[in-house]
């Protein structure tokens, strides 16, 4: 990139004839020979401040390109095609009409809890599934179903999103893996009102049924800026005990630990990361949904 000195030399070693037409579209009057040198200076500094501040200009709308709301909805929508372009989600994934709601994040560093990582300002980005069937009758009619939710958080720096919830509903005829019941009065069982909700196992809604846990990681590396990643240890301070050993890189993603036994999920360190800070992947089965997490915004450890 120019910097103010380049452009001074590159601006000093301009033709005379070009200078004068220059002064002249500034405005300025032709002068006699004998102050043209100095007024040559003059108007080289005049044109050199010209440019910088044009290039200062560029450099402020990049960092400023996710300005309003509506700018991060257009950017959270553009990066989701780039995310299914890469592979990393499914072609399928669609978020209908407005966002449910957007809300402004504003810059700010995480305590030890969080490793210290700076949080960019950014842009929470939702769609709402709608109503979820949990056992306890049918939604009102004017509550609108939708295959696809999410929460999107579009940094206002990078235009990238560094932290996504997105969920995904089943066919009305899928067949659940699993189910709970709760309510109830174990004292008085005839009379006692319960819920059964139920549960179901179709991630392949949101990424391909044969993506590895390497592959997606490699591809989230890829879109961050990253050179490759690391999976958390036993031998990690931050990794989290849990039943399981950890995780196989060239295992499916989908036949990871769920979220919702024990609140698992993977820690991961990414290469070239300056804050050196854990980074997550989760997978969670709601009743009546499903749910992929990943992103720097997670409590890890």
């Amino acid at each position: 990139m120019l910097n103010s000195e380049k452009i001074l030399f590159a601006l000093n070693d301009m033709d005379d004839a070009w200078l004068e037409r220059a002064r002249a579209r500034l405005g300025y009057q032709t002068e006699g020979e004998g102050s043209r040198r100095t007024k040559r200076r003059i108007l080289t500094f005049a044109l050199a401040a010209t440019l910088i501040l044009a290039l200062g200009a560029s450099a402020y709308a990049v960092k400023t390109a996710v300005a309003s709301p509506e700018a991060a909805q257009k950017v959270a929508l553009q990066e989701i095609e780039v995310w299914k372009e890469m592979g990393l989600i499914s072609p399928d994934i669609s978020f209908e009409g407005d966002p449910n709601a957007i809300v402004e994040i504003e810059e700010r560093k995480g305590s030890d809890y969080w490793y210290g990582r700076l949080f960019n300002h950014s842009y929470d980005v939702r769609w709402y599934l709608g109503p979820i069937d949990w056992g306890d009758g049918e939604p009102p009619a004017d509550l609108v179903r939708h295959k696809y939710g999410c929460n999107l958080e579009v940094d206002t720096l990078t235009g990238k999103i560094t932290q996504a919830y997105i969920d995904a509903r089943p066919e009305e005829d899928a067949e659940p893996v699993g189910s709970v019941t709760l309510g109830g009065d174990p004292d008085q069982p005839e009379t006692a009102e319960k819920r059964t909700l139920y549960f179901y196992d179709n991630f392949d809604d949101i990424f391909p049924a044969d993506m590895t846990v390497d592959r997606f990681l490699t591809l989230l590396a890829e879109y961050w800026g990253f050179s490759g990643y690391r999976l958390a240890d036993t031998v990690d301070e931050t990794y989290k005990e849990a039943p399981w050993s950890p995780v196989a890189a060239d295992s499916l993603l989908k036949d990871m630990p769920r979220g919702n036994i024990d609140n698992y999920y993977l820690t991961v360190f990414f290469d070239g990361d300056q804050e050196g800070a854990p980074m997550y992947l989760k997978l969670t089965q709601f009743p009546g949904y499903v749910q992929l997490n990943f992103g720097t915004g997670h409590a890890v450890g």
